[in-house]
């Protein structure tokens, strides 16, 4: 069996219509984690869905605090992670579980993420490589955006992804996540020094030593996308994107490793600052940046 874990924050709508599609038979529990809004979220699910258990946090926490409260609040074998802002289905949530249960040597399943519209899969969120000190230089860089498919970023593979063979992968986007339990609570849950970005990554390696991280192309799950981004301020997305990418590096990285991406982040940060003067908030945030990326020298 099954409990489901969605953490939502001031998403009511979003997260009634994200709970309404878990109704399938493997499940043995629903557990929304209201992470500290004041839009009547938890009132509106106890009305609409009042068997579902509502775990409230008084006041808003980093993703990964939000899915350790929800994991902690159930006792199936298998945890499903969700973000409020994806759609399952009863047949998407059949073909994890199915995958991760054949592979007895699999730690955790992810699904493919599609387009809500049409059914596309979202190639943005498709599995990538564990990130190294050359994907952030490459990102900085703009390689991303100019050779979606280079090696270095991760995005290019020998075979490309299909949309119904599971591969095992390095990390798949945490947005729909199927863990064992005993796995989860074997390498400690979520780390709740990463906020919002590169908290998936960090579980999946941690997860990999476990066993494989799988990629069920056969399990859609309808995903609107970018919902909590599109509320963050330029300054918040700033602190908590480049805090998770160098509190991975911190935990991740050799002492080589981690000075480069010290020098990086460091020096990048200073050009933002720069830059930033007609936003002081931005600037702030870039020299905490600044500040974190000097801790990685030492």
């Amino acid at each position: 069996m099954i409990d489901a874990v969605v953490a939502t924050r001031d998403s009511r709508e979003l997260v009634l219509e994200c709970v309404e599609q878990l109704r399938s038979p493997l499940l043995d529990r629903v557990i929304v984690v209201d992470n500290g809004s004041v839009d009547g979220t938890a009132e509106a699910l106890r009305m609409a869905r009042p068997e579902v258990r509502v775990v409230s946090v008084g006041r808003p926490e980093g993703l990964s605090y939000a899915y350790n409260r929800g994991g902690e609040a159930g006792a199936a074998e298998l945890i499903l992670f969700l973000n409020d802002d994806v759609l399952a289905t009863e047949e998407a949530i059949g073909a994890l579980a199915g995958a991760l249960t054949a592979d007895r040597g699999a730690a955790a399943a992810a699904g493919r993420l599609v387009d809500p519209q049409d059914g596309s899969t979202q190639i943005e969120y498709q599995p990538r490589r564990f990130p190294t000190l050359s994907s952030f230089v490459a990102m900085f860089a703009g390689l991303e955006r100019l050779w979606p498919r280079n090696p270095i970023t991760g995005r290019h593979r020998r075979r490309p992804l299909d949309e119904k063979t599971t591969v095992p992968v390095d990390y798949a986007p945490g947005a729909c996540l199927l863990v064992r339990r005993a796995d989860f609570e074997a390498v400690g849950g979520w780390d709740e020094r990463f906020e919002f970005w590169f908290e998936d990554v960090d579980l999946e390696r941690r997860l990999a030593e476990r066993g494989r991280v799988l990629y069920v192309p056969t399990a859609p799950f309808a995903h609107v996308g970018g919902h909590s981004a599109r509320r963050l301020s330029r300054a918040e997305l700033v602190a908590r994107h480049y805090r998770g990418a160098l509190a991975y590096g911190d935990k991740h990285f050799g002492r080589a490793r981690r000075m480069g991406l010290g020098l990086l982040f460091g020096a990048v940060a200073g050009v933002r600052i720069l830059t930033s003067h007609r936003d002081p908030a931005q600037a702030d945030a870039y020299r905490a940046v600044a500040r974190s990326a000097i801790g990685l020298l030492r």
